[in-house]
């Protein structure tokens, strides 16, 4: 990338609103890494403290699910490196969207609709309360073998947004059908 590309870049940034982007690996000292610029950024921001809460909350939600859930991208199929993938923040007019996406395999989407569908499904009062059932949730590792946490993620990130998550799939045109891209928006 040139310098006056990467000019147009940070202005076209800038005027979106982004306040912090990353793209590739997620390990855990990367997520904590970041997790802690965003803090304090938005402590200099002067936002609320439930603002930051949430908004910090569902950060490390969605980039814990990049980490565990995503699948390599072709470039990096080779290479021992694992949960790629890109997430932002943007702040808009009173709100702030954390937008995610990483790449999983295809058999992977109706598991996804069928949980995040259901989440959306909900109120906040039946997110909370299947928030506090799922804490006290002894089972849940042997009744969902895929999860790699405690089942309370999307739960997390559905309590602290102002409305339903969004999501959506689109195909990888090098993965042949065989893997996609999951994009999946909270607004704060």
């Amino acid at each position: 990338m040139n310098l006056d590309n990467f000019a147009n870049f940070q202005k076209q940034a800038r005027t979106a609103g982004i306040v912090f982007y990353h793209t590739g690996e997620f390990t855990g000292p990367i997520i904590s890494a970041a997790a802690e610029a965003l803090k304090h950024r938005m402590q200099e921001s002067g936002a609320s403290g439930p603002a930051t809460r949430k908004l910090f909350s569902t950060f490390v939600e969605m980039a814990q699910n990049i980490h565990h859930y995503a699948t390599c991208s072709p470039e990096l199929e080779n290479s021992n490196l694992a949960g790629s993938g890109t997430i932002s923040v943007i702040k808009g007019e009173g709100e702030y969207w954390v937008i995610c996406v990483n790449r999983i395999e295809t058999v992977q989407i109706p598991r996804i609709t069928e949980k995040l569908d259901q989440v959306r499904s909900m109120s906040l009062e039946e997110i909370k309360k299947a928030y506090k059932e799922q804490l006290h949730n002894a089972n849940h590792e042997e009744v969902n073998k895929e999860s790699k946490g405690a089942g309370l993620g999307w739960l997390t990130v559905a309590r602290d947004s102002k409305q339903p998550l969004e999501y959506s799939f689109s195909s990888d045109p090098i993965g042949e059908g065989k893997f996609a891209y999951f994009l999946v928006k909270a607004v704060i």
